[in-house]
């Protein structure tokens, strides 16, 4: 083996290295703030030591390619609960649309994105970080007449914002709120949410608190409930894995792929921090993340649709308002 291949076998070797360590930094989140900071990047764990092992084997160091793989593999394992095959059942009858946007407060291109709105044609939707600017901008959209504004969090709506509460959240640093939505003769309750970013003991510490309170929020209003907010957590944090625990919702990007959300602007660590959560009583036909429209955040959409139990047990599809937007 020449010097090169010996040079380049150890920078491979040393990036693995790195790598690995940095998974099992994240796997050991839930010992420190800091520590759940690596846990969110499973996917660039899994693909970049994939391609060590592969450049490895390459250069006839098949004991530490194997030792790679098998690290990427370990990476991989939580992606499987995302790239399996969605398990529920197509929809049978008219589907309603909601869509998740955090506007970025330094964003300024207000029609871009109202225009995108408009022609995604949601029945609901909820906006974050939204500003005195965008407060006004928003109101424009004839589709969803109906809207309110609680804090930073603006929600929208074809129909009347029944029941509608503001619930700050933690030490009141981020905002939720509820309303129903008719679905054809069944309330849906909608949340809308907008927690802190987990930078710092203190600050991931009110982030935590927040999504307990999401959790008991969710689990105390009627069913069934759409759970919309940018968590800012990935689905492989404890602290995400908490909040469905507690609050018996459900992933709704599981069986969807990987729908990165944020930074639009450094596709290396693309991640899911923009999330929808259903309960009993829902049924998702789709879920994507949507185009640039200005902000650091891609849109989140997804439609959705209500069931009530059979007699023999189990869901039928609720009748849904007929749809007169585009699809």
């Amino acid at each position: 083996m020449s010097a090169g291949t010996r040079r380049r076998g150890s920078a491979w070797v040393a990036v693995a290295a790195i790598v690995a360590a940095a998974g099992l930094l994240g796997s050991l989140a839930q010992l420190a703030w800091w520590l759940e900071l690596f846990s969110h990047f499973r996917p660039q764990y899994a693909l970049t030591l994939a391609v060590c092992g592969a450049a490895l084997l390459a250069l006839r160091r098949p004991v530490v390619a194997a030792a790679a793989m098998s690290l990427a593999l370990a990476n991989a394992l939580p992606l499987a609960h995302y790239l399996e095959p969605a398990r529920e059942p197509p929809a049978e009858g008219p589907r309603l649309r909601a869509a998740l946007v955090n506007v970025w407060f330094r964003n300024d291109e207000h029609e871009r994105l109202l225009d995108y709105v408009r022609a995604l044609g949601p029945d609901v939707a909820v906006f974050l970080e939204v500003t005195p600017e965008w407060n006004e901008a928003l109101r424009r959209l004839d589709s969803l007449p109906h809207h309110a504004l609680a804090g930073e969090v603006f929600v929208a709506s074809r129909q009347p914002l029944a029941g509608f509460r503001a619930w700050p959240l933690a030490d009141g640093a981020a905002m939720a709120v509820s309303f129903s939505y008719d679905a054809g003769g069944t309330p849906v309750t909608v949340i809308g949410a907008h927690a802190n970013w987990p930078l710092g003991q203190a600050i991931a510490a009110s982030r935590n608190r927040e999504l307990a309170e999401l959790a008991v929020i969710a689990r105390s209003a009627p069913s069934p409930v759409l759970l919309l907010g940018d968590l800012n957590t990935t689905a492989f944090s404890p602290g995400f894995a908490s909040l469905l625990a507690d609050s018996g919702l459900r992933d709704c990007a599981a069986g969807r792929g990987l729908n990165p959300t944020w930074p639009t602007l450094f596709p290396p660590l693309y991640m899911q921090i923009d999330h929808c959560l259903a309960g009993p009583g829902l049924r998702i036909d789709h879920l994507q993340s949507g185009p640039r429209v200005g902000s650091d955040h891609f849109p989140l959409e997804v439609d959705f649709w209500p069931v009530r139990p059979a007699p023999g047990g189990e869901g039928v599809s609720a009748a849904a308002a007929p749809r007169t937007s585009p699809r």
